[in-house]
C-alpha cells in the first residue's frame, strides 16, 4: 500500500512543479488482515494518518 502512496505523493510533486499553482493533498489510509473488519475503526485510523500527513504537509510549504 505504502508504494502507492509514494507514487501517488511523486506525481502530485511532479504536477506541483509545473505550475504556479500549488498542487497537494494529504492522504490517509488504514489496512487490516482482522477476519472480522471494523469500518469505523479503520476510517478513524485512515483520518488520524491523513491528518498527521496534512501537518507535514503544511511544514514543507
Amino acid at each position: 500500500m505504502e508504494g502507492y502512496i509514494t507514487r501517488i505523493q511523486r506525481e502530485l510533486h511532479i504536477a506541483d512543479s509545473q505550475t504556479d499553482i500549488p498542487v497537494s493533498a494529504a492522504i490517509g489510509y488504514a489496512w487490516t488482515s482482522e477476519k472480522e473488519k471494523n469500518l469505523e475503526k479503520l476510517l478513524h485510523e485512515a483520518d488520524e494518518v491523513m491528518y498527521e500527513n496534512k501537518k507535514e504537509l503544511k511544514k514543507e510549504r
